[in-house]
């Protein structure tokens, strides 16, 4: 983890300064690089961590063991962490997270805005935990979506899917890709499962934005 082959160059955007309040007052690490006692790092800043390895620590990892046993604290952040539950908005929130973790209507520019409040609407809908459609036999990986979900940017705003298994969040590159089922152009339907097969007893969803 930290040393991502896709993000070996500087970074040219955004932020995610921590700083090292240890209370044993010790240098600690993240992503193999030492943060002296009282000192700031911007993990974007090391080589080879990308944003998709620095929100993988954070949800579920080390940077996330740091926080919860006070090794550090947040300075600041506006690194895309956007969240479609209030489980994960509300743990962001809890240390000082403000940025990037949801789009609200006074995040939009002023030319999305005005067409928003020209059409009466947001231009897109959420779908929430939709079951996932698939065999759940132990061997299949490849499910779909009952809808052509968002992936990207749209109306201004950046979308993700998020996967569930049995409960527990799944992450885009690290549990499962994405893929268009009919071919590039028609729309992200596909989830291809990389890290774990589901089996009878696996409960699998989604929460995911499509087109209005």
């Amino acid at each position: 983890m930290g040393m991502d082959d896709f993000a070996p160059g500087r970074k040219e955007c955004g932020q995610f300064i921590v700083k090292n309040i240890s209370p044993q007052k010790k240098t600690i690490s993240i992503f193999n690089y030492p943060i002296n006692l009282g000192c700031t790092r911007d993990l974007l800043e090391i080589p080879g961590v990308s944003e998709g390895d620095i929100k993988s620590a954070l949800m579920k990892g080390q940077i996330r063991h740091k926080f919860k046993v006070g090794d550090i604290e947040l300075v600041f952040s506006d690194i895309d962490l956007l969240q479609f539950n209030d489980c994960g908005i509300k743990y962001l929130e809890g240390y000082g997270f403000t940025t990037g973790i949801l789009v609200g209507y006074d995040q939009l520019d002023g030319y999305v805005q005005s067409l928003l409040n020209a059409s009466g609407g947001v231009g897109y809908l959420w779908r929430e935990k939709i079951p996932l459609i698939g065999m759940r036999n132990g061997v299949n990986r490849t499910f779909y979506t009952p809808d052509k979900f968002l992936n990207g940017s749209y109306l201004g705003n950046n979308f993700q899917i998020t996967v569930l298994h049995n409960g527990g969040h799944k992450y885009e590159n690290i549990d499962y890709t994405i893929a268009e089922s009919g071919g590039p152009g028609t729309g992200y339907d596909t989830i291809n499962l990389i890290s774990f097969t589901p089996n009878t007893h696996s409960l699998m969803f989604a929460t995911y934005a499509i087109i209005a």
